[in-house]
């Protein structure tokens, strides 16, 4: 009879252990047990190895993380074709939800109407309340700092501007023409054209409420991204029909957009974050970003 070694039954012991946790944790009869449950699958599953297996490079506590993280945010998406996590933890710290620091990758992700076509996220010293991986809605102990690396395609940028998740942000803008608000509305559809030389052209609808008379246009507008050595600039910015809009309404609408990229940083859902660089090439917009997050935003 051939039996298998110690060293392979160890390697199935790690694969497995994240789908084990899951099982376990749909069959919990409470939110104490689920806990308990979750301590006791790490106790079982790594406990007997970390002290035989620490001076290897990935330590079966960080595997046993990596791969349950992986699974729940799986779960998370509607479709995607490639999930990586890796983390950097210990057995101590894990059984405490702390993560001294974690990645994630992500290739063609798709959530409800919202498309990427590549993200990669670099988070330091995390700390998690374990029993909210369990149940699929990560809760944070601390504040959580990130760098963000996003790829997005023309036809992501075009899906993601006329989803209903983007127009739910379209608020009506106020701006002050000589002494006097003027309401602009945004209103789908957008269209969306990446061009040569780092440059973006925006097309879309406004409406235009005063205390006189609404209107309706189409505008046209074409934007260089924000880089390293320059700021964002407009370098177009048409609107139809002919007759235009009035030189003191452009010049509020102009000191509005100035206002909103000159802040140091734009806060969403509760989460601060700062655009670093925008670089556009072969029809996809690459864009690093800076969180500051109190809590995970719900997917």
């Amino acid at each position: 009879m051939i039996h298998d070694s110690e060293e392979e039954i160890g390697d199935r012991t790690l694969e497995n252990s994240a789908e084990f946790c899951l099982c376990l944790w749909s069959q919990s009869e409470s939110l104490s047990n689920c806990r308990d449950t979750f301590y006791k699958a790490v106790l079982q599953y790594s406990g007997a190895m970390i002290f035989e297996r620490m001076s290897e490079p990935n330590p079966p506590e960080e595997n046993i993380f990596s791969e349950f993280a992986k699974v729940v945010l799986g779960t998370q998406f509607d479709e995607f074709r490639k999930l990586a996590v890796s983390a950097r933890t210990n057995f101590v710290k894990l059984v405490q939800g702390e993560v001294d620091d974690i990645s994630f990758q992500g290739r063609n992700i798709v959530k409800d109407d919202l498309q990427i076509q590549e993200v990669e996220i670099q988070t330091d010293q995390i700390s998690v309340d374990p029993l909210s991986i369990l149940l699929g809605k990560i809760q944070l102990n601390e504040p959580i700092d990130s760098h963000i690396r996003l790829v997005l395609s023309e036809n992501n940028l075009n899906q993601n501007m006329n989803s209903d998740y983007v127009h739910g942000f379209l608020k009506p803008i106020d701006l002050n023409v000589e002494g006097e608000i003027n309401s602009l509305e945004l209103q789908p559809p957008f269209s969306i054209k990446l061009l040569d030389n780092n440059k973006i052209r925006f097309t879309g609808n406004a409406k235009i409420q005063s205390a006189k008379d609404t209107q309706k246009l189409a505008f046209t507008s074409v934007v260089s991204p924000k880089t390293e050595t320059q700021p964002v600039r407009m370098e177009t910015f048409c609107c139809t029909p002919n007759n235009g809009q009035s030189i003191p309404f452009m010049i509020a609408l102009l000191q509005w957009m100035n206002n909103i990229v000159s802040k140091p940083y734009l806060e969403i859902e509760g989460v601060a974050f700062q655009v670093k660089t925008f670089l556009i090439q072969n029809k996809e917009l690459t864009t690093e970003i800076e969180i500051h997050a109190a809590q995970i935003p719900n997917l």
